[in-house]
């Protein structure tokens, strides 16, 4: 029985660092994978470190690193970058490495999308930034550059609203061309039928000659 329990004992203890949540990062660490960002519904709720989530706030929701390591995100695709600070778990789908607030989507570029390929480093700890790019233009997670106004900044669930709106003006023409070319038909109908005289008249006309 003691040696059960010790074979237990062993075991569970080799479990436990496995399954530890928050892992403490390594400076300069790289995670290459799918990045979302948050719907609009979550804004306004608690986050996993009791902070509320604010849609104007450059930050995240990773798996596993702790609350407030600092990350630099970029878009593999474009280039386009931003630093973000963790506050939040998620996301919850085994395909995606971390979900991102609105202002961050806007500069990675992925509001279209609503996803992105991007790598994910290790720039900081406790909210402070430590690696710096060269340009040393960074100092915290809210001195990004300048976003570019040539992107589109509305979320996607406007988007979505103006192709509706475009579908019912588009079905609205098609309707009104419809009525039109049967309002034609009637017409053409109608000049092609002769109107018959009544017998009653036919008579009258007779007696008349006579």
């Amino acid at each position: 029985m003691l040696s059960k329990k010790i074979h237990i004992f062993i075991l569970i203890s080799c479990l436990i660092p496995s399954f530890s949540f928050a892992k403490d990062p390594v400076l300069g660490a790289e995670k290459i994978g799918v990045a979302s960002f948050y719907a609009k519904k979550f804004y306004g709720r608690k986050t996993a470190n009791g902070e509320i989530l604010d849609r104007e706030s450059y930050t995240c929701a990773h798996r596993t690193y702790p609350f407030g390591t600092m990350l630099e995100v970029t878009n593999l695709a474009t280039g386009r970058w931003c630093v973000v600070r963790v506050n939040d778990r998620g996301p919850y789908s085994k395909r995606r490495i971390i979900d991102v607030t609105y202002p961050a989507a806007v500069r990675l570029g992925m509001l279209r999308s609503g996803v992105a390929r991007v790598k994910v480093t290790v720039i900081g700890k406790k909210g402070e930034v430590e690696l710096k790019r060269p340009d040393g233009v960074i100092e915290n997670s809210n001195e990004i550059l300048v976003i570019d106004t040539t992107e589109e900044t509305k979320p996607p669930f406007k988007l979505k609203r103006k192709k509706v709106l475009k579908n019912k003006a588009k079905k609205a023409v098609v309707h009104k061309k419809k009525k039109k070319k049967v309002a034609s038909k009637s017409k053409k109908v109608s000049k092609k039928k002769k109107v018959t005289p009544k017998k009653g008249a036919k008579q009258a006309k007779k007696t008349t000659k006579k």
